[in-house]
């Protein structure tokens, strides 16, 4: 099937994105980052191969992605690059150019495969965060005392200001008097 053998070659490309990598990596957008990158992957794989998509119907799919699903706008034009060098990949796979789909992924630079854990249900669409309030850490007695007595020996917290413009907080630091 075209989607198994292209879903691979998805995952290289945008494991060596680097707005995606840094968007999971500073939290944008919800908790969850690097699973919704995950499921980012196989919707990305999916549309591809059952659409037949241009350069800027895909550049559109990825940014809307990066907006919706981790609030980031990507200003380097790092979209249509990312879009034009699937739908490539896309071709070569389907022309049944292997030699030369291998060579090109090859030539692609190494980098971690953070992408690659397995997910178990495929189904899920990219908006699927998980539940911020799910505590599934827990720590010992004396971790949350001392937890505790930092809090309680901090004097009361400064408030922050908030900016006229909705979604932004100026967030000033403490000045001990």
């Amino acid at each position: 099937m075209l989607y198994d053998d292209f879903k691979p070659i998805v995952d290289i490309v945008l494991n060596n994105w680097t707005a995606l990598q840094l968007a999971v990596e500073h939290g944008m957008g919800a908790p969850g980052g690097e699973k919704t990158a995950q499921l980012m992957s196989v919707y990305v794989a999916r549309f591809c191969v059952e659409n037949i998509a241009d350069v800027d119907e895909l550049t559109e799919v990825l940014e809307d992605l990066m907006d919706e699903e981790f609030e980031t706008v990507c200003h380097d034009n790092s979209p249509r690059e990312v879009a034009a060098l699937l739908l490539n990949f896309l071709t070569l796979l389907k022309d049944g150019q292997h030699e030369e789909l291998r060579n090109r992924v090859e030539a692609m630079p190494k980098c971690q495969k953070w992408l690659s854990t397995p997910i178990h249900d495929e189904s899920t669409p990219p908006q699927c965060h998980g539940n911020p309030d799910d505590n599934t850490t827990s720590s010992s007695g004396e971790e949350e005392e001392t937890d505790r007595n930092v809090i309680e020996s901090n004097s009361a917290p400064e408030p922050m200001e908030e900016d006229p413009e909705p979604g932004w907080t100026v967030v000033r630091t403490r000045r001990k008097k």
